[in-house]
This record gives C-alpha cells, structure tokens and sequence, in this order.
C-alpha cells in the first residue's frame, strides 16, 4: 500500500516556507537576518528538490507531495535566479 512518507511531506514544505520567507518578509532591514534567509534559500532550494525526486522514484510512496514540492522548488529556484539576475543588471526590472 502506498502512503506518503516524511520525504515528500519535507519536500513539499521546504519551498513553501522558503518562498514565504523570500515573498512575505520584504521590508527587513537588519542585514545579517537578509544574508540568513539568502543562505536558506540557496541551500533549501537543491535540497528540496533532490527530496523530491527521491520521492518520486520511491516505488511505495505516493506521489502527490512529491509533484507538489517538485513545482514549487523549481518555481523558486527560478525566482532565486531570476533575483541574481537582477542584482548583476542583467535582467529587466
């Protein structure tokens, strides 16, 4: 029987908090909290999605959270790239 294991439910809960923090938080002035959250965000975003592939391979676990958190890790780290971009004045603002 298929169930969801802890894997998919930390895969798919990686992202969602760290784009909370990335979106939800803009106005933080304190700098060394700003450099905490970016050090989050660049390593949660690879972490969460090699969790989700894992899971996904994984022939007794559903696959439901594992999607979910798949989506949503790529989705930030297209964002995370799309913010390095833009700090390089290579993107348009």
């Amino acid at each position: 029987m298929k169930k969801y294991s802890w894997m998919s439910y930390v895969s798919a809960g990686i992202p969602i908090v760290l784009m909370i923090l990335l979106f939800a938080v803009p106005n933080i002035t304190e700098r060394t909290v700003v450099k905490g959250i970016f050090y989050a965000l660049f390593l949660g975003a690879p972490v969460s999605i090699i969790l989700s592939i894992t899971a996904l391979f994984k022939k007794s676990e559903k696959n439901g959270f594992a999607v979910l958190g798949l989506s949503a890790s790529l989705l930030l780290a297209g964002s995370l790239i799309y913010l390095l971009l833009l700090g390089f004045g290579m993107g348009e603002a």
